[in-house]
Formats: C-alpha cells, sequence, structure tokens
C-alpha cells in the first residue's frame, strides 16, 4: 500500500471509532457507563469505564434516601412491590421535594446548576444516585473536592466526575411518558420529576445567596483593606514617634555636653 492509501485507512477507521464509540457496537467501551455514568456489572464489566478526570457533572452516589428501599429496610424480607404498598407517597413525595430544595441550595454554592437530577431507579449500582451538571468544570470540580468525604443525612458523600453531560441520551424515554415496563430496575435514568415552578425559585434564591455572598466578600475584603492601612499608619506613626524622641535624646544630650564645656571653661576661667 501506498503511504497516502494508508493514510486514507488510518483516517477511515479513526472516523468510524468516534462514530461508534459508546453505542453496543463498541466492543471495547462500556455503553452504559458512557451514557449514564454507571454500569451494572461495576468493575466488573468486561468492557472500559473512562473516568474523565475533569466534567461539568459530578455525580454523587446514593445520596437520596429512596422510600422504597428504606421500607424494604424497615419490613424485612419481601418483594419490591410489596415493600411500595407501604410507602406513603404524599408523605414520600414532600420529603423528596425538602431533599431537593436542600441539596439544590447547598450545590448552589459552587457555582450556576444547569440541571440537578435525582434518580428513582431501585438496581444497586443507580439507587439514590445524584446528578448535579454545573455550568463549567471549574465549579464542578470545587463541588467534588469540598463534598467529598462529607456527611450528609448520616452518609458520606461518594463523589465522582460523571461523563454524562447530555441527559437525553441517558434519561428512560418511557419513564417519562410513565410506561417503562422495567420499573425502578431499567438502565436508563429514572429522573425524578420536579415541579417547574419549584425549580425557577430556587434559581431566583440561589442567585440571590450568590449575590449577597459576592457582596459580603467585597465587604470583607473591604474592611481588610482597611484594617491594613490603619496598621501601616499606626506603624508609620510609631516610627515617626521613635524618631522624635530619639532626635530629642540626641538634643538632650548635646544640650547636656555643651553645657559641661560651658562648665569647663568657666572653672579654666577662673
Amino acid at each position: 500500500l501506498t503511504t497516502t492509501s494508508r493514510q486514507h485507512q488510518k483516517v477511515k477507521m479513526a472516523k468510524h471509532l468516534a462514530r461508534i464509540h459508546g453505542t453496543e457496537e463498541d466492543k471495547v467501551n462500556c455503553p452504559f457507563y458512557h451514557k449514564i455514568g454507571a454500569c451494572r456489572h461495576s468493575d466488573r464489566c468486561s468492557r472500559l469505564h473512562h473516568r474523565p478526570a475533569f466534567s461539568p457533572t459530578v455525580l454523587i452516589k446514593h445520596l437520596y434516601r429512596h422510600p422504597v428501599r428504606q421500607a424494604e429496610m424497615m419490613g424485612g424480607v419481601m418483594t419490591t412491590s410489596e415493600a411500595e404498598k407501604l410507602v406513603d407517597k404524599e408523605k414520600a413525595q414532600e420529603d423528596f421535594l425538602l431533599f431537593f430544595e436542600d441539596i439544590y441550595m447547598e450545590l448552589s454554592k459552587f457555582g450556576q446548576l444547569e440541571a440537578l437530577h435525582v434518580v428513582d431507579n431501585l438496581g444497586d449500582h443507580m439507587i439514590g444516585h445524584v446528578y448535579a451538571n454545573f455550568r463549567d468544570e471549574e465549579m464542578a470540580s470545587d463541588a467534588l473536592q469540598v463534598l467529598q468525604g462529607r456527611y450528609y443525612d448520616g452518609r458520606t458523600c461518594q463523589v465522582e466526575f460523571s461523563p454524562v453531560t447530555d441527559f437525553r441520551e441517558a434519561r428512560c424515554r418511557d419513564y417519562d411518558e410513565e410506561s417503562c415496563s422495567r420499573g425502578g430496575f431499567c438502565n436508563f435514568l429514572h429522573v425524578k420529576p420536579v415541579p417547574m415552578c419549584l425549580i425557577r425559585s430556587l434559581e431566583d434564591d440561589a442567585e440571590e445567596d450568590r449575590r449577597r455572598h459576592i457582596w459580603e466578600k467585597e465587604h470583607e475584603e473591604r474592611d481588610a483593606r482597611r484594617e491594613r492601612r490603619k496598621k501601616r499608619r499606626e506603624e508609620k506613626g510609631d516610627r515617626e514617634s521613635d524618631r522624635k524622641k530619639r532626635r530629642h535624646r540626641n538634643e538632650d544630650n548635646d544640650n547636656d555636653r555643651r553645657r559641661h564645656v560651658d562648665s569647663d571653661d568657666d572653672d579654666a576661667r577662673r
């Protein structure tokens, strides 16, 4: 083969690999991890899980206490359908909205949120997952560094960057249409719905908090500058005072010497 033909084949292969990356045709990379940032096989998966070094999305694992799983734990050995019957749906929805408000305001401290998704899945590899998509990677990085290892509701936060940036491919369309036949054990994201009016209200509150934080920070910096200037003035005043004292001591010493000289001259004349 000529050099041109080899180059053409390399380009063709690169385009093919880029096209199938993260799809079922890709026999190297895990399509589920690529799409939803989680895989039911975990580290035992036969395909690669490429964990991003940076991403605008962070995943907080198993943070939300799913009411069905809580019912299973309290009721002992029972099926998922039996546990679902024990759940007070109104209370569960109220608890979820309180959780969503709390975690939204906490995450908003690190920057503007583009999306916050809490999943309704019951599979062990996805239950309780919270996906936070920030405006940029720096905000997500700040959130990961601060939240990693912290405690929330008695649980240690397990935080990592997620490859998911476009949730349209990650979400289960059937669940959004209330027709998913797989239920809570579906491998695509069952994103718990949140009223849009609540999201808008939280966005306004978060923006107000950020503005207040910026104002307080500027106020603190201004006070710190004033304190530094005051301290410099005081130090300058102390140095000036020391110079005056030294000058006065020198003048007193000179006067004493002159008096001694005059006294010696008077004694010599006598």
